[in-house]
């Protein structure tokens, strides 16, 4: 939070204070941003930018160097010529990384009850009303996320930007970043607890207009400094007259993803195990399996391109999940579970690249087994996974491991991963982890390359292995409107050779081309 506070705060200026650095390459970008494309195309592109976490500045009319950064980075990582350039190509795939976060806050705009003045306000996350005399305030189901739109009468901005910071320092509260200017204030604080705020109010009247937005990334990441960019860009724009658009659609990012083919090189901000993907100079993504069969009596995996995982049901209407990169790029799917039929056929239903999530739709495999979600697992916790590791050469009925939560948080303090001690392999990719009920807590999704970490520090690391948690999964099942199946704590634990059954009962052998 503190890392990107300055730039978020920032870029509230006007980015035509930043010295342009009038380059042929940016000129050529400049003039196709301009001229090309409308107003609401321009700033609708800023938007997904931000979504996608490649701009942390507010959308302006025309290109700055900050977007224009922004544009050759998400190229960059992206497969696509890093020329700054808002091309065809470059729009389509910025639609379809975005697509998932768009969805999933499903921004409205929304006026406050008495001044009148629209604002954006995320929808999404199963946010659910609460009581705000003074406007508007909503809270999502799992505590990740509250918003309030605020107007107090009869007070001056100047004294709520002090009366407030001194508040919060008196708290212990960490200052970000705060800054008083032009009848308005926006301060980013942190409290001890690590939850984030953000606050930005302006001078509306003989009141203070503005809103503040509370998110806690230890209970799941829902982007809550993306929101912030944006929530405060939608603000500014109706207090100082700067060009803002109404939110796009969910139905229209949507609509644009279908049309739009399979990104090339998607963005993990977490090494995830996937087949062929580029390797890190330091803690490198292993396979997603090694060359193994598909299902009985297909060819190799080495000889025609087969990508292997596993994954689990989430309800009993055949919802199963996986990881993104196991059936990334995949034109077929199909899912063996231990139901002694065929392989199913599945139908991708969405992925979320970034998250590393996958939804798979079973049809004529409904009403059996699923793993209830619980979120709020604590460190130290028993978890187990299973799975289909090194499926050429291990068991095929699926492989069953126990261990703790050891970390909660990933690789550079990634608040959406778990480090876990459970053992796992290469194939045990979108598999379950598991609480000591059968609750789903979590999704398989990576570990360290033991010996490039040996090679680079001296040392072998044991067991560092990571989980996605259920607060990104229950995120990604809400904004693909799939009802969530709570999980309970009550009642006895499962013996381990219980749950080993119901975990096999819930899980499938995932394997696509």
């Amino acid at each position: 939070m503190r890392r990107i506070a300055f730039a978020l705060v920032a870029g509230l200026a006007a980015q035509a204070a930043t010295a342009q650095v009038r380059t042929p390459e940016f000129t050529r970008a400049e003039f196709v941003f301009n001229e090309e494309h409308n107003l609401r195309s321009r700033v609708i592109a800023q938007v997904l930018l931000i979504a996608t976490g490649h701009q942390t500045s507010v959308p302006t009319e025309n290109l700055g160097l900050r977007t224009f950064e922004a544009i050759k980075r998400f190229q960059e990582q992206n497969g696509i010529w890093p020329d700054g350039v808002l091309n065809k190509s470059t729009h389509d795939r910025l639609f379809a990384t975005a697509a998932p976060m768009m969805t999933m806050w499903d921004f409205k705009l929304l006026e406050h009850p008495s001044r009148g003045r629209p604002i954006w306000v995320p929808q999404g996350l199963s946010l659910r009303p609460l009581t705000n005399k003074s406007g508007l305030a909503f809270e999502d189901s799992l505590a990740r996320l509250i918003v309030r739109y605020n107007y107090f009468p009869s007070i001056n901005v100047a004294l709520v930007y002090s009366d407030t910071l001194e508040r919060k320092r008196r708290n212990r509260y960490a200052i970000n970043y705060s800054v008083i200017k032009d009848e308005w204030f926006v301060i980013s604080a942190t409290s001890s607890s690590g939850k984030d705020e953000y606050l930005r109010y302006h001078q509306d009247g003989d009141g203070v207009l503005g809103f503040s937005l509370f998110w806690d990334n230890a209970k799941g990441n829902v982007g809550g400094e993306r929101i912030a960019i944006l929530m405060s860009a939608s603000l500014g724009s109706v207090m100082n007259g700067r060009p803002m658009v109404e939110p796009p659609g969910a139905s229209q990012a949507a609509a644009r993803v279908a049309t739009t083919p399979p990104l090339q090189v998607p963005v993990p901000a977490q090494p995830v195990a996937r087949e062929n993907a580029p390797v890190p100079s330091a803690l490198p993504p292993v396979a997603t399996a090694p060359p193994a069969p598909a299902p009985p009596a297909a060819p190799k995996a080495e000889e025609n391109g087969i990508s292997t995982g596993s994954g689990f049901f989430v309800d009993t209407n055949g919802n199963f999940i996986t990881n993104a990169h196991v059936i990334k790029d995949c034109k077929f799917v199909v899912v063996k579970l231990n139901d002694s039929k065929s392989p199913h056929n599945a139908r991708v239903a969405a992925t979320d690249s970034s998250n590393d999530l996958a939804l798979l739709a079973i049809e004529d495999a409904k009403g059996g087994r699923f793993a209830p979600i619980r979120t709020g697992t604590r460190l130290g916790e028993s978890v187990a996974a299973f799975g289909y590791p090194h499926a050429d050469i291990l068991a095929s009925s699926g492989n069953f491991t126990l261990g703790n939560i050891t970390a909660l948080s990933g690789l550079g303090d990634d608040s959406r991963y778990y480090q876990i001690s459970t053992p796992v392999q290469q194939g045990n990719s979108g598999g379950p982890l598991l609480d000591s009920y059968g609750n789903a807590v979590g999704v398989v999704a990576a570990k360290l390359n033991v010996l490039k970490v040996a090679l680079a520090s001296g040392d072998f690391p044991q067991n560092i292995n990571f989980a996605i948690k259920s607060t990104m999964l229950a995120t990604f099942l809400e904004s693909n409107q799939i009802a969530i199946q709570p999980g309970t704590t009550t009642g006895a634990k499962l013996d381990p050779a219980d749950l080993a059954d119901s975990a096999k009962a819930m899980s499938g052998f995932v394997a696509c081309q």
